[in-house]
């Protein structure tokens, strides 16, 4: 008799557990331009005012600037002034992960225990960075070559970082400053550039968030590290708060070192696709 009851609803239960199953699938694929996934978990990126999101838009440019990041980051996305705003040029943001710990539980709590292995990180990482940039800049002279059919040349001198800002329980920032200089047969720049970094645990996964700048004045340096305060702020808003587990030594290893590094490559990859948008034009 068991069996005869339950005949006639295996259909329905195939029908609920397919359904349940959809849902999760479609809970994990973003549905704006506003956000994106990160270790099956979505993720909101409101932009920053005045900025739009460009990544995704323009294939080549997208695999110009990713060929130029570590292997150990991922882009989540990238944003550029608004044409019709007024946002000054020179200036950009883009958001990373770091691919080891994608699918790591990390939340607030998680974050406030280690933040302090991070900051130490953060100045020993300094003297161990030299290698990584020479390697990110030749990767970015291949990628520029190839993407061009032309000869380029990068050059990334004096990287500091400058210090602490913003600081929270749950969140730590850091400005770095570089001078770079790039050119192909046909454009060159050289520029010295400011970019303020911000590591946060964003609805369970840690996010790196930056704001570039060209750095003429402290101003520049300013409007860096109060945009991507701004921006850590509207991206805490729009998602849930994730408590997450007590934290683990052994999962930070390396989260000071990718963050400095996915910055500078990041503030790189922002002057590689200025050329390449120049070449293109010309």
């Amino acid at each position: 008799m068991l069996g005869g009851m339950c005949s006639p609803l295996l259909p329905a239960v195939l029908l609920i557990t397919l359904a349940l199953t959809c849902h999760s699938q479609e809970t994990s694929k973003p549905a704006s331009r506003d956000e994106v996934v990160v270790g099956e978990r979505i993720i909101k990126l409101p932009p920053p005012p005045g900025f739009e999101r460009i990544d995704g838009l323009e294939p080549d440019k997208d695999r110009l600037v990713e060929s130029v990041l570590p292997a150990s980051n991922r882009y989540l996305a990238r944003f550029e002034p608004l044409k019709t705003g007024t946002a000054e040029t020179g200036r950009s943001f883009n958001a990373q992960v770091m691919r080891s710990l994608e699918s790591r539980e990390i939340g607030d709590r998680t974050f406030a225990e280690m933040k302090q292995q991070t900051k130490t990180e953060l100045d020993q990482a300094q003297e161990t960075i030299r290698q990584e940039i020479a390697k990110a800049t030749g990767k970015a002279e291949k990628a520029m070559q190839d993407a061009t059919n032309a000869d380029a040349a990068l050059s990334v001198s004096d990287v500091a970082v400058l210090g602490y800002f913003g600081e929270t329980p749950n969140s730590l920032g850091f400005t770095l400053a570089m001078n770079v200089a790039a050119k192909t047969s046909d454009n060159a720049l050289k520029v010295k550039g400011v970019i303020a970094s911000m590591i946060v645990p964003v609805n369970g996964r840690l996010i790196y968030l930056y704001a570039n700048a060209d750095f003429k004045s402290t101003a520049d340096r300013q409007w860096a590290e109060q945009a991507v305060t701004a921006w850590r702020d509207a991206v805490v808003a729009a998602n849930p708060r994730v408590e997450g587990p007590p934290a683990q030594t052994s999962i930070f290893d390396g989260v000071g070192r990718s963050a400095i590094i996915g910055g500078i490559v990041g503030g790189l990859g922002a002057l590689v696709a200025m050329l390449f948008r120049k070449k293109s034009k010309a």
